[in-house]
């Protein structure tokens, strides 16, 4: 029987277990955790069900929907951001809408900056392509801050690498505000969110939580669980890719978040239809606040916040730096044959749930 270990039961990793354990693969899956589904996991919390940062399935893949769809029930949501710019001391759709300039103080001057912008341009850095995509004041209201404070940097100009796969959300366009209205726009139907798929995925398999691996020998096809050795014919990785190789060529950055979890004594605290308020003010550590009962309908005379503060102390997202992207490809291309790196970190790349389902269906084929 051929063996693989696992490192890591997120998202990714119960996405790759899941197809070895069908074809009659030994599994083995590490989990640093207690607890299976990484920053997914639906968790209580006043009774209250919430992840770790909203979770919600966006996609544009019927494949990934209807796999995804079989294991966890989905619906269908209709979703506003609003965010917050304290220079107007105003409320405005969030991603930049064109029927919010009208009641901006600045108006004359955004739509002036819009006229001018240029029919094509080719932007070297986030900075760049924001200011040509919608002019100089729209990019100081909504992004430059954001931005900044978002993936802790000194200037945007530092982003230079795949910066424009992020923009999912086209700007100003008049009319509908609901975004993503051509996309799978959803969220679990279930309380505990996607908690069953990850129970379906890793059934089967030995999975060992409150477990750190201290050693790594990939040349080898070994890891050491302390005084305890597992080998392998498939490691299957979704950490950080340096880790495997004991930062030969350096630590690759990352930036993290903290979430801090907020109950209000009313049953909704935003307006209808409005499940998170972007922060883009410099003079505010957070990013966002997002209401979780929009998200999972749960009744409730209170509801329950989401605050998010950019931080170091864990790693999230990999950074949108090309010497650190290159960096990643260096140890990517170092691995041996038999040791598939997945998932956003593994891969080192800004890459969401479908992204990885599609990713974990076309191993599936290959196995």
């Amino acid at each position: 029987m051929k063996r693989a270990v696992v490192v890591g039961a997120g998202f990714a990793g119960c996405a790759y277990a899941m197809p070895l354990r069908e074809r009659g693969w030994s599994v083995t899956v590490i989990e640093k955790a207690g607890f299976i589904g990484g920053g997914v996991r639906t968790f209580f919390h006043g009774g209250h069900p919430y992840t770790y940062g909203p979770r919600h399935f966006l996609s544009p893949y019927p494949e990934a929907f209807d796999f995804l769809n079989k294991f966890v029930p989905l619906r269908h949501i209709k979703k506003i951001n609003y965010t917050y710019l304290e220079r107007d001391q105003a409320f405005y759709t969030y991603p930049i809408h064109e029927d919010d300039i009208a009641a901006m103080p600045d108006a004359d001057i955004v739509w002036a900056e819009l006229a001018a912008r240029p029919e094509e341009a080719k932007a070297a850095n986030f900075e760049e392509f924001w200011i040509q995509r919608v002019g100089s004041t729209l990019y100081g209201k909504y992004v430059r801050d954001y931005n900044r404070k978002a993936w802790m940097l000194k200037s945007n100009a530092e982003m230079d690498f795949g910066f424009e796969s992020t923009v999912k959300r086209r700007p100003l366009e008049s009319g509908e505000r609901y975004e993503f209205k051509d996309w799978f726009n959803c969220y679990p139907i279930p309380q505990d969110g996607y908690n069953q798929f990850f129970d379906i995925a890793l059934e089967g398999c030995d999975v060992r939580l409150d477990t750190t691996i201290t050693a790594f020998d990939v040349h080898r096809s070994r890891v050491d669980i302390g005084s305890e050795t597992l080998t392998y014919d498939l490691l299957v990785s979704t950490i950080s890719p340096d880790v495997l190789l004991n930062y030969q060529y350096g630590e690759l950055k990352y930036v993290g978040r903290e979430f801090h979890k907020i109950v209000l004594p009313i049953e909704f605290a935003l307006p209808q239809d409005v499940y998170f308020v972007y922060y883009p003010n410099a003079s505010e550590t957070h990013t966002r606040v997002v209401e979780y009962k929009k998200f999972t309908l749960h009744k409730s005379p209170s509801t329950l916040l989401g605050l998010e503060i950019p931080s170091l102390k864990n790693k999230l997202y990999p950074t949108l730096i090309k010497a650190e992207v290159e960096k990643a490809q260096r140890y990517l291309d170092a691995l041996p044959g038999n040791v598939r790196s997945v998932g956003r970190m593994g891969v080192y790349r800004y890459i969401d749930i479908d992204d990885i389902i599609m990713q974990s269906l076309q191993f599936a084929k290959e196995l």
